[in-house]
Formats: structure tokens, sequence, C-alpha cells
């Protein structure tokens, strides 16, 4: 038996009501990550983690989904490597991209940093975090500081960034896997200790975001009627345009017969 889900999708909230806030940002991601270390501690990685994914209850608590990629941590050989090249490709960790063997923790951090970043900034830090990204290269190469310009010159030259979202996201995106924080790292990681919403206080702002989900679904159901009324309509037209035409027919076939 599953548990209900009802509240939606973390990617609508942010998708059509807009960036989180550091702190509101800041209290989902804890949630991403407690979920990810109860996951990692019963053996298995997600592999396939994007906001898509991340659904939230009816108290709009994270709820981590969607494990059709799910496998054992410890590999098939008990190596602690996995092999299958799968996921969503603007979430995978460099060694996906380039076909190597992989952790199945480490690429669920390094997922879990990309939707940070996007629940932040209502948009990705780059296409895929291939080292031949024009983006992604720079973090690879030592070359930060030209990827935070490059994003500030997308909020028209203002730096939203924190010095200290900055190194975590850093680390959290570095090329060689095993130079990637921990999660005991991660949640001793000074960001992390920032200052987060009330439970009160999140559920005010979701309840609002919830009503823009929910006005953009009910606009999508109506726009989907009417499509398939139009469409029944223009069906029975033919339909009716057959039938006159048969009947042409068949006159003509009368005075032909006279």
């Amino acid at each position: 038996m599953l548990e209900l889900v009802g509240g939606g999708e973390l990617f609508d909230f942010v998708a059509l009501g807009g960036r989180l806030s550091e702190a509101t940002a800041r209290y989902y991601f804890k949630q991403l990550i407690g979920g990810l270390s109860f996951m990692h501690a019963q053996g298995y990685a997600h592999r396939d983690l994007k906001p898509e994914n991340l659904l939230l209850d009816r108290d709009y608590v994270l709820k981590i989904t969607d494990l059709g990629f799910a496998a054992p941590i410890a590999g098939r050989d008990n190596s602690g490597l996995l092999q299958t090249q799968l996921g969503t490709a603007s979430y995978m960790a460099p060694e996906i991209h380039l076909g190597k063997e992989y952790e199945g923790a480490r690429v669920d951090l390094f997922a879990s940093a990309i939707i940070l970043f996007v629940i932040l900034t209502q948009r990705p830090p780059f296409t895929s975090a291939n080292p031949s990204d024009p983006h992604y290269r720079l973090i690879a190469a030592g070359r930060a500081e030209l990827f935070w310009q490059a994003h500030a010159e997308a909020e028209s030259g203002e730096d939203i960034y924190t010095p200290e979202f900055k190194d975590l996201f850093q680390k959290m995106m570095t090329l060689n896997p095993a130079q990637r924080p921990t999660i005991e790292e991660i949640n001793q990681h000074p960001w992390m200790t920032g200052s987060v919403p009330s439970e009160a206080e999140v559920k005010a702002d979701f309840a609002v975001r919830k009503g823009l989900v929910d006005a953009e679904a009910h606009n999508e159901r109506e726009a989907k009627r009417q499509r398939r009324h139009h469409a029944q309509g223009e069906r029975q037209v033919r339909r009716g345009g057959n039938h006159n035409e048969e009947e042409g027919e068949t006159v003509d076939n009368q005075r032909d017969a006279w």
C-alpha cells in the first residue's frame, strides 16, 4: 500500500508560483537530503531525481517518488558501482554522461544539488553536466567565477547567490565524484545552518502557490475539453458532408437511369 500524496509536484509550485526564497529552498533541500539519507541507508539509490519526482503531501511535506530506476547501491557484483546509463540528462552526473561506472549515492546527491539550484532560481544551472557543456565546463575546470558571472547576467547583472550557497553548490558539482561532499558533510556545511521558515509560513506560501497550480490545471482541462468538443464538431460536419455527397450521387444515378 502506498501513501497518498495529493499536494502535487514541487516542479509545478516553482514553475507557476515562482522561485523559492533561499530560506524556503533550504527548508525543502533539508527534507530532500533527509529522504536520500534514509533511502541510501536502506541500500538503494534513486537514479532519477528531479523536481517532477518530488511530490508534496497535503501539508506540503516533500516526498521522493518514482522509484522505477532505483537500484541497490551495492551493484550487481557488490562492488558498489553501477553501470546502467539512465536517468534524466539534465540531472545526470558527469560520470554517467562519460559512460563510466558510478556510485548510486553520489549521483543522487549530484542531482539533488541541481534541484536546489532550480528551485532557487527557476532555471537550470547548465544544459547537462557534461564536461563539454559550456557552463558546466567552467565549474569542472575550476573557473567557477565565470559560471556565477554568467548567471548574474541572467539576473540583469544582480548576483543573487550567497557565498555559502556558491561554495556548497560548487563542491557538490565537482567533476571527480570522490571529491564531492557526503550527506554528513552536506549537513554540516554552513549554508545548511541558515534560517528556515516555520511550517506555518511554508503552508501559507504554498497555499497561494497551490491556487496558481490548480488554476493552471483547470485551464488545461478546459482547453482540452474545448479541443475535444471542436474535434467532435468537425467530425460531425465531415460525416454530414459525406452523407450529402452520397445522396447526390444517388440522385445523379437516378437521372442517368431515366
